[in-house]
């Protein structure tokens, strides 16, 4: 099967069973507005409800951490009202978005408040009041809890909890935690988590398949710039020569080990994390496809590209090259590559050798084995 003809049909998946459901009824999967080569939003719910526990969406006129392109708001609350009524007819809780990393001058303000509550008051009537909020403030955390003490307040992976003491700090103002994907991959550290949320009565979730570098010091910048209007930077960026991510240049520069740093968990190794973790949730919304996540996922096995499950996936950069996701040694699956050791990199060659291993390129097209990988970067020497 090449590479560019794996996709996912229309066909029916099959059921699972009782048990099954039990295990495997974990996911969060993104909503979209726009047909994802040829799939619906409602296409892939309907198929995958099965394995589906939330779905996590925006409401237009609130900010995210994603910008909604608000041509007609009104009509796209219509359509995310009929939608998310269409996900609680299949069982679905229903996860709000407002995790925006900045509010600007309204956050912490009376103006901010009516106005959330005025949108949840409109989803409530409509009949679609969440029953959970993820977001990255405290504040709506708080005032969320006064509008309604049913809502299950959900820390935004996007406020980087990386300790159980972060987490105790807004224990009394979040009911659920997504792990800081930094540290996810090393499964003691998991498992501690898991320990202190059962103890507290928490909930933790992780962000499967997140192509982010790990330890971004770019996520913040970068995550401000999507909530507010992405499109009005593009005439600098190109005035500057400066990607709009640090990933998009490293990328570039063929530093595709720092792919493999990630923070990832790859569908087959995902079993690892089950015992520890609430909800998976799929990073859906902006991924080009979705169909091939869900598929993937919910399977607990890819035969493909690596890059077109993750998101960002980088797989236009990478081109006519993949990584075989099938490919991955033992060695990767039981956490002794790229787990903890990532954390502070050494570069001690472990990550080159896999890499061997799963780039692969086209048979048609030139010769990529001469490629140069990534390197230990030199320190700059000051005033150079």
């Amino acid at each position: 099967m090449s590479w560019q003809t794996y996709q996912l049909t229309k066909k029916p998946v099959r059921i699972p069973t009782k048990s099954e459901l039990n295990a495997r009824r974990k996911y969060a999967f993104g909503y979209f507005f726009e047909k994802r080569h040829g799939f619906t939003f409602r296409d892939l719910v309907e198929q995958y409800a099965p394995f589906l526990q939330e779905v996590y969406f925006p409401w237009p006129g609130l900010l995210s951490a994603r910008e909604i392109e608000e041509k007609d708001p009104a009509a796209q609350r219509e359509r995310v009202i009929d939608d998310m009524r269409f996900c609680r007819s299949k069982g679905l809780k229903l996860d709000l978005l407002v995790n925006a990393t900045c509010y600007g001058d309204k956050a912490l303000t009376e103006a901010q408040r009516l106005d959330y509550y005025a949108n949840l008051e409109e989803m409530g009537k409509a009949g679609i009041l969440p029953e959970i909020v993820t977001t990255t403030s405290p504040y709506i955390a708080i005032i969320t809890k006064q509008f309604n003490a049913a809502i299950d307040r959900r820390a935004s992976v996007n406020m980087r909890l990386n300790s159980t003491t972060a987490m105790e700090y807004v224990a009394d103002e979040f009911d659920s935690f997504y792990i800081c994907r930094d540290i996810q991959r090393d499964q003691p550290t998991v498992e501690m988590f898991a320990e202190w949320g059962k103890k507290n009565g928490k909930k933790i979730c992780m962000l499967a398949n997140s192509g982010c570098l790990r330890y971004c010091p770019w996520q913040t910048f970068h995550e401000t710039l999507l909530s507010h209007d992405f499109q009005h930077i593009h005439n600098e960026m190109r005035t500057m020569s400066l990607p709009p991510a640090l990933c998009v240049g490293l990328i570039k520069e063929r530093n595709y080990e720092e792919i493999l740093r990630g923070s990832w968990i790859r569908p087959e190794d995902l079993h690892r994390y089950e015992p520890y973790i609430s909800v998976f949730k799929l990073s859906t919304r902006e991924a080009d496809r979705p169909d091939l996540i869900l598929k993937a996922y919910t399977s607990r096995s890819y035969d493909g590209d690596l890059l077109q499950i993750l998101d960002p996936g980088f797989s236009l950069l990478v081109r006519p090259c993949v990584f075989d996701n099938k490919a991955f040694p033992k060695e990767w699956s039981e956490g002794k590559i790229a787990g903890r050791c990532a954390i502070d990199c050494t570069h001690c060659g472990k990550c080159a050798e896999v890499l061997k291993l799963v780039f692969k390129r086209d048979p048609n097209a030139p010769d990529y084995s001469k490629l140069s990988m990534s390197a230990p970067k030199k320190a700059r020497t000051p005033g150079k």
